[in-house]
Order: structure tokens, then sequence, then C-alpha cells
């Protein structure tokens, strides 16, 4: 593999996370609203937000499949990510009480430490392909 293949390759991983936490949260709508109107945020932002996530994330998906975008697109895996491990450090320490994870899928089933995990795991992926991109693009000039 070339160098400058693994920022393809993280942005892959990326797409595929992020395309299954949107389209799971989707398809099972339902459980997900609920899980939504568990969640510690003030009553007036939960449809929103509820909306919000799984749009931000199909955006993400977008933005690291081309060339032209994958540098906004790490930028934007980052700071979500950034912004879910610090929500589920937060959770994991008791901050909010007993609150369910209103992920979709098999993600939803982790226990918060495990999901603290799964968080920082691409996190780091996210901040991995962001410094890179950043280099490729210095080196390149572009």
């Amino acid at each position: 593999m070339k160098r400058s293949d693994l920022p393809d390759l993280l942005a892959v991983i990326l797409i595929l996370m992020f395309a299954y936490a949107a389209f799971s949260k989707l398809f099972d709508f339902g459980s997900y609203k609920l899980q939504m109107s568990l969640q510690p945020l003030p009553k007036w932002s939960t449809s929103f937000i509820m909306l919000l996530l799984p749009a931000t994330e199909l955006i993400v998906v977008g933005s690291l499949l081309f060339r032209k975008t994958r540098l906004l697109g790490f930028n934007a895996s980052f700071m979500l990510m950034l912004i879910f491990t610090i929500y589920v450090g937060l959770a994991m320490v008791g901050v909010f009480g007993k609150v369910p994870c209103s992920c979709g899928g098999v993600i939803r089933h982790l226990k918060w430490p495990q999901h603290f995990v799964f968080n920082v795991f691409f996190l780091t992926i996210s901040a991995y392909g962001l410094y890179l991109e950043r280099k490729e693009r210095r080196f390149i000039g572009r």
C-alpha cells in the first residue's frame, strides 16, 4: 500500500461507520426517536437534533467520498467524533444519570465503556486521516 492510499482507506472506514450509523437510525426511526426523547437535552431541541444527527452523518459520508472535499470530511468527522466521545465520557461517569444510548444498530447494545473505546478508535482514525490529508495537501500544494 502506498502512503497516499492510507487517507483513502481511513476515509472508507469512516464512510462505512457513519453510513451505518445514519441508516440504522433512519431505518429504525421509532426506536431512535424514543431513545432521543430520553436524552438530557432541552425538549425544544430534541426534534431538531434527532433529524440533524443522521443528516450530518450523511453529509460527512458525502464529503469523505471525494478527494476534493475529503479534508472537510475528516474535519467534520473529527469534530463529530470528539463531541460524541465527550458525551459518552460524561454519560459513562454518570453526569446525566441513567441515559440510554441513542445510537442505531448494534452500537446501541454497547455498554458505555465499550462505546467510549469505540468512539476513541474512530476519533483516532479521524485525527490521523485529517493529519495525513493536511500533510499530503501541503506536500502537493493543493
